[in-house]
């Protein structure tokens, strides 16, 4: 069953039970908007009894599936976790498992207690890259890890759609928590310990209603005189597309993607306005960052979302947003590998990068939406050979659908999944200790 029938509910990880049957289907879904609702059951094929608008509904039923998936928000994952175990589900939860460490501890408690397994959307450990680079320092390719080093570089436009104008635009879900303990969890991995002491630093946001362009009105189609100069245009970025089809103008894979992006971006703004409609249609799109916006979807269901919702205001100008610009963590583990991560918000494309080093090697790796590289150097023959890795077609660097069949896996085998809640729980504990850090201004140690 589903708890939360929005993107992640609907179309991450469930798919896989549209193309192979075999696998398993959904019985049951709790999402209290009406329209996602039925959109879900339409979907999967779910019977109408079994469709609820609570989770409390479906979790007041008798025992009637296997696993509960628990998708909702991210200020909502505790109680239905919670309630899922007890009712004798194993459980797939997404991330961040909660948002303080002693409701994390709670639900990695309960899960053990009822004897349930407890799975966490880790994508990343699974994605083609991190999958091979973990693999190869397992099996010694930089000899001992000595220090690890990454980056969550997200592209100016996504900070704006997500951490400005977004549902995660307030601090009270940290950024670093809900972004970036995929990262914390992949250096925790990397680097093979539990982490002994945390320091952290961060950058308020610019956007800010102090900074605002002179003369900018509230919302951006409204026709503002800095447009042509303004990187989070929501024009620009929901109508045009100039940055998603600018970012994909960038991509060396799959072949031909770059080239066709690029004259895309030339040749659409006809295309829309064309009066044949198959060539209009064909250019419309209503995929993320679209779908976030408005689900009418119609030029003019679009238009009405930019002049009245918060997707459409003026980036300075949208006024209860505090997420940081950027934040770097400092981690000492206890095997003595020393890690640092930065997230920031001004990158020209998102992309993650990771350099692992050790006595004998190191590894540096780059992964984007669709492609990615790693080159491992020797250091005794002086030789760097380079991994092209999988392009990744089903998101997050090719990593939902393995994720999603191991838990499956562990279910059968009675096994942890790899991203199981005790892993997830070490991420979490040093992000916790990084937002201390950054606020109290203190190194945080870790028993």
């Amino acid at each position: 069953m589903v708890v939360g029938a929005g993107d992640r509910g609907y179309d991450a990880y469930t798919r896989l039970f549209l193309d192979e049957p075999e696998t398993g289907r959904i019985v049951g879904v709790a999402e209290p908007d009406p329209g996602r609702r039925r959109r879900f059951a339409e979907r999967y094929s779910v019977a109408d009894a079994a469709c609820h608008e609570s989770w409390e509904e479906l979790f007041d039923r008798p025992k009637f599936a296997d696993f509960a998936l628990i998708a909702t928000g991210d200020r909502h994952h505790v109680e239905p976790t919670l309630a899922a175990i007890d009712a004798g589900y194993h459980v797939l939860l997404e991330k961040p498992m909660a948002l303080d460490v002693e409701d994390c501890e709670r639900i990695v408690a309960a899960a053990d207690a009822q004897g349930v397994t407890l799975g966490v959307c880790h994508v990343y450990r699974y994605s083609h890259l991190f999958a091979e680079l973990h693999r190869l320092v397992a099996a010694g390719a930089v000899g001992q890890v000595v220090t690890v080093q990454q980056s969550e570089n997200v592209s100016f436009w996504h900070y704006a759609h997500s951490y400005v104008r977004g549902h995660t635009r307030r601090s009270d879900v940290p950024w670093l928590l809900q972004k970036s303990c995929h990262d914390l969890d992949l250096v925790s991995w990397v680097a093979g310990a539990p982490a002994s002491r945390v320091v952290s630093f961060l950058r308020p946001t610019e956007l800010t209603g102090a900074n605002a362009p002179e003369g900018a009105p509230d919302f951006c189609i409204e026709g503002c005189p800095h447009a042509a100069t303004c990187p989070y245009d929501a024009v620009a970025i929901y109508k045009d597309l100039r940055p998603v089809l600018g970012d994909l103008a960038l991509a060396e894979r799959p072949l031909g993607l770059g080239p066709a992006a690029k004259v895309l971006q030339r040749v659409r703004p006809r295309l829309v306005d064309s009066k044949v409609d198959l060539l209009r249609t064909r250019a419309e799109w209503w995929r993320w960052p679209v779908s976030a916006v408005t689900d009418d979807h119609t030029p003019e269901g679009l238009d009405h979302a930019l002049r009245t919702t918060r997707w459409g205001r003026c980036a300075w100008k949208v006024g209860d947003n505090d997420q940081p610009s950027s934040q770097t963590v400092l981690v000492e583990f206890a095997n003595g590998v020393n890690a640092s991560f930065t997230l920031h918000s001004n990158s020209y494309r998102s992309m993650r990068q990771v350099r692992v080093d050790g006595t004998t090697g190191s590894i540096v790796g780059e992964l984007h939406a669709l492609d990615g590289w790693l080159r491992v150097a020797d250091h005794v023959s002086g030789k760097v050979r380079e991994l092209r890795v999988p392009t990744a077609y089903d998101g997050h660097g090719g990593g939902e659908r393995p994720l999603f069949r191991d838990f499956l896996d562990s279910l059968r085998t009675g096994t942890q999944p790899v991203a199981s809640g005790h892993a997830s729980l070490e991420s979490h504990r040093i992000a916790f200790a990084a937002m201390r850090s950054a606020q109290d201004g203190c190194v945080v140690e870790l028993g």
